[in-house]
């Protein structure tokens, strides 16, 4: 299973996208292995351009597996957060609670977001950014 980020979502919808992260998504959607969760769909449907296009999207979200979010997600990604911030970093609330969806779930995180590797140097979670970032 691979969660994908909206950070590689939004590319690969975007008309002019970069290509090596849209090659990525696509083959992960071939396989069926996608998976989404309610932050990573707000985050995409939520900022839709037009009513048009958020259908469109939810049509492709409907497709994708669904990771649920509860109470181990949310206390894993409170870890997370009071882990970094011993370390000097802070990370977005929504990035820890993504981390930990992709952790619980023994998903890979399919990403291009920095955050996500700062996330990893601490903990379990599996990531892949298709534009090679270390």
């Amino acid at each position: 299973m691979i969660l994908a980020d909206s950070s590689v979502l939004i590319e690969y919808y975007r008309p002019r996208g970069n290509t090596a992260v849209q090659d990525a998504v696509a083959a992960a959607i071939a396989n069926d292995s996608v998976a989404v969760n309610g932050i990573i769909q707000v985050e995409i449907l939520g900022f839709a351009g037009s009513e048009r296009e958020r259908s469109m999207l939810a049509a492709d979200f409907s497709a994708f597996h669904w990771l649920s979010l509860g109470s181990k997600e949310f206390a894993l990604a409170a870890d997370l957060g009071f882990r970094l911030r011993r370390q000097g970093l802070t990370v977005p609330a929504t990035d820890l609670i993504i981390a930990a969806s992709a952790i619980s779930s023994r998903a890979e995180l399919m990403h291009s977001d920095s955050h996500f590797r700062q996330i990893a140097t601490i903990s379990d979670l599996v990531c892949r950014d298709p534009l090679g970032a270390t």
